[in-house]
């Protein structure tokens, strides 16, 4: 899958999640990832902004005869009871909210007590943020349907989760294979260390 080919550290992150937990994906798209998290154990509950989202990531549970719950939701307002989920899962996705720390913030009640959010956010100290304003190339399209894009420092990622008791955040991808030949050339020790330094995803694991 080129999703997991480019993003060489997300199945590592998804499979590290408990066999047996609950699981909130907060905008599944496809169902992709909430796929892989329900044939790794885990018990899933995705939500999307979308109907057309929602629709097909169930069609997917539905063609591979694998149990899920699917609905449309906006993140700002959860439709589920404080204390729900022993994970809440988000990657590349609430920072295209139109308040983002509002997400943060429902994310938290959800949670279980010693639950755990996992969540990507977007880097602004990164080699794809530099890239995008030396080219002045934007982030998002003028049509895109998430056309706010926000970008992160770790200090500001700290403030965003401060009603956590725990909060580890690492930096990972700095390129993927969008980058054709630099990408596939680039010995994995290198990219490793530019991506722990330079990367555009913060990998944010906040436990309630």
């Amino acid at each position: 899958v080129q999703r997991y080919r480019s993003h060489r550290h997300l199945l590592p992150w998804i499979q590290s999640m408990r066999s047996g937990a609950t699981v909130l994906e907060i905008g599944c798209g496809v169902g992709l990832d909430s796929h892989t998290m329900a044939t790794h154990g885990l018990n899933v509950t995705s939500v999307d902004l979308t109907e057309v989202a929602v629709k097909t990531a169930n069609a997917r549970f539905l063609r591979h005869k694998i149990a899920g719950s699917f609905a449309v939701a906006n993140a700002e307002t959860l439709p589920f009871p404080s204390n729900s989920f022993d994970y809440v899962y988000s990657f590349g996705v609430l920072h295209h909210a139109a308040d983002t720390a509002q997400t943060i913030k429902e994310t938290h009640r959800v949670l279980k007590p010693g639950g755990e959010a996992r969540i990507m956010l977007y880097h602004r100290h990164s080699l794809n943020e530099l890239v995008h304003r030396l080219t002045r190339i934007p982030f998002e399209e003028k049509a895109a349907v998430c056309p706010v894009v926000r970008r992160y420092t770790k200090k500001e990622i700290r403030t965003l989760f401060g009603d956590f008791s725990k909060i580890d955040i690492r930096l990972d991808y700095v390129f993927g294979e969008g980058y054709g030949a630099i990408f596939r050339l680039t010995p994995r020790w290198a990219y490793d260390w530019l991506s722990h330094r330079f990367g555009w995803h913060i990998m944010i694991a906040a436990k309630k």
